[in-house]
């Protein structure tokens, strides 16, 4: 089974334009390591693809980490807690997920990682991804580890955030 078809059942109960899927260039179910951020934005929406490569400074943050960790992207996938868009029709404002946003997409996750064969880690990204912790820690014995938010808000406020990632990133390798 293949991640497209998760994503295919999502976009038939969520609209098929609000759900991206898994960019085809990454790891995907071979992949060793699971990035979950916390919902898809705009560039993902309009890309169609939750993808470094959107035109966006959370993915071009997100690429710029992983490159700096040694991480290629044939090791990763990427996925968001809550896979479906959470804001404004006419993208001009994405909203955080709520508690039951996060408890509706949890199935989700898990049909996601049992088509993960060889995963090592799963990678909590922010502290919307964080709120999975405690679900994911009683579902997986795989290794979980969490990061800051690869956003420029983070950025901005925490000019270490970017170094401590990369530290995390290389300590997942391991």
């Amino acid at each position: 089974m293949m991640f497209t078809e998760t994503v295919e059942k999502i976009r038939l109960i969520k609209g098929e334009k609000n759900v991206p899927g898994f960019d085809p260039n990454n790891g995907n179910e071979n992949a060793r390591y699971l990035y979950l951020l916390e919902a898809p934005g705009p560039g993902s929406v309009k890309s169609g693809y939750i993808s470094f490569d959107n035109n966006d400074a959370t993915a071009r943050n997100l690429s710029a980490q992983l490159a700096a960790a040694g991480i290629d992207r044939s090791e990763i996938a990427i996925w968001n807690a809550v896979p479906w868009y959470l804001g404004k029709e006419d993208f001009s404002k994405i909203r955080s997920p709520k508690p039951t946003e996060i408890i509706e997409a949890q199935n989700y996750l898990v049909e996601v990682i049992d088509r993960m064969p060889v995963l090592k880690c799963i990678v909590l990204v922010g502290a919307q991804a964080r709120r999975m912790h405690l679900f994911l820690s009683a579902k997986v014995s795989v290794r979980i580890l969490t990061c800051h938010h690869t956003s420029s808000q983070v950025a901005n406020r925490n000019s270490a955030a970017a170094q401590e990632n990369i530290e995390i990133f290389r300590k997942m390798k391991e």
